[in-house]
């Protein structure tokens, strides 16, 4: 009887041990996409991720980076979104449960610019880890609320973080909510608060 509780013992952490998912894990501070090994994720684990971001200022070259690894059990699918009067940031998350299914690129989906009726403060900074209010800026689609947010920001080929600060608006409900799509290229936050706009 014991003999036979091992093997069914066993044959279960057998089970189990091939019930862990495989995900691609790479990064690429440059692109939308990358390409790595296949890693089996910890038994807990059930999803893969794809996380991409762009930066985009007038004036300046988009900034992407992609992301793809084991998913943690709070990250969803969702998609993120700020805004200022000159400049936009989004990323996009993608989670998947199958062997390798984060293998494929993933892409922003289009940006709804048609007016909401929200109108939120406005300032963009470089440089500074605060900035004061200049203007309004009128929000559109899904970004319905307003965002102050200051922080390190890391870029490619700069030798040191950029300090960023600026107000507009965000797709987030809330800084808990922002904070889960944040970027690894944005470190030390000073400040982040989300409101209604006005």
């Amino acid at each position: 009887m014991r003999s036979f509780a091992a093997s069914a013992t066993l044959f279960l952490v057998f089970i189990a041990a091939g019930n862990a998912i495989e995900c691609e894990v790479c990064i690429d501070r440059v692109s939308l996409d990358c390409s790595g090994e296949l890693v089996t994720c910890n038994e807990t684990v059930k999803s893969c991720q794809t996380a991409i971001t762009e930066y985009t200022f007038e004036g300046l070259d988009p900034i992407h980076s992609v992301f793809k690894n084991c998913s943690g059990l709070e990250t969803k699918t969702n998609m993120y979104r700020s805004a200022v009067t000159k400049g936009l940031y989004q990323q996009g998350i993608e989670i998947c449960q199958t062997n390798g299914c984060n293998k494929a690129p993933i892409h922003f989906t289009p940006i709804n610019r048609t007016l909401n009726g929200v109108k939120c403060p406005s300032c963009n900074v470089n440089g500074a880890l605060s900035c004061e209010v200049n203007g309004v800026v009128e929000c559109v689609g899904e970004l319905t609320n307003c965002i102050y947010m200051a922080a390190k920001l890391r870029l490619p080929g700069a030798p040191a973080n950029e300090s960023i600060a600026y107000r507009g608006f965000t797709s987030a409900e809330n800084e808990e909510q922002y904070l889960l799509g944040l970027s690894y290229r944005l470190q030390n936050i000073v400040t982040l608060e989300i409101s209604k706009g006005i």
